[in-house]
């Protein structure tokens, strides 16, 4: 068993160490619209070291080297989402992402950003490191999401939090397991005297 746990521990370090990017979600705390927004942003490891990201990227421009990797907006309904992979494609026609990002000790974020989709858009500021949506609209209507049809929606409140790498959560699995292992190991012994 305990080959067993060293290889794993070792596969696990091996993954997390090629798993170079950081994740923050969005995690709304008021009742206001727009509601049940998914927000989603991946640094890298890089950027996180450096404590900030700032991104000024327009259309049809490549921006392989800002530290963003990935961003995703999407809220209920048919519109389509907000998606960026300026790691990997330009930014398309209509696309717009002004981002100035730090990234709190709390692990969680601080800053503002106007993300420009093909048919949607968010703008967000935060004070320290609570955000509010201060303009979210779409071509498609955000009835699904509180907004009333045709206006600029504003209000929604919450923070980017990090998200646990797959490879850390194994780790606590792992441990978990090892505890109770050893729970029941204990528990088929006698008592000590």
């Amino acid at each position: 068993m305990k080959k067993l746990i060293t290889c794993a521990l070792a596969a696990l370090s091996i993954h997390a160490s090629s798993q170079a990017n950081v994740v923050y979600e969005w995690q709304g705390n008021n009742n206001a619209a727009p509601f049940n927004i998914t927000l989603r942003m991946e640094f890298t490891d890089a950027a996180f070291e450096a404590g900030a990201v700032h991104v000024r990227a327009r259309p049809y421009q490549f921006l392989p080297n800002t530290g963003l990797v990935a961003f995703h907006y999407s809220f209920p309904g048919p519109a389509q989402p907000v998606s960026y992979l300026p790691t990997e494609r330009p930014f398309g026609e209509g696309e717009l992402l002004d981002m100035d990002i730090v990234f709190e000790d709390d692990l969680t974020l601080s800053g503002t950003f106007k993300a420009i989709g093909i048919e949607s858009h968010v703008f967000m500021d935060s004070v320290g490191s609570l955000f509010t949506v201060t303009n979210a609209n779409s071509d498609a209507g955000m009835g699904w999401a509180g907004c009333a049809p045709w206006t600029a929606c504003s209000g929604a409140t919450g923070v980017f939090r990090q998200v646990p790498e797959p490879g850390s959560m194994a780790l606590v699995g792992l441990g978990l397991l090892g505890l109770a292992r050893r729970f029941r190991a204990r528990r088929g012994k006698p008592p000590a005297l």
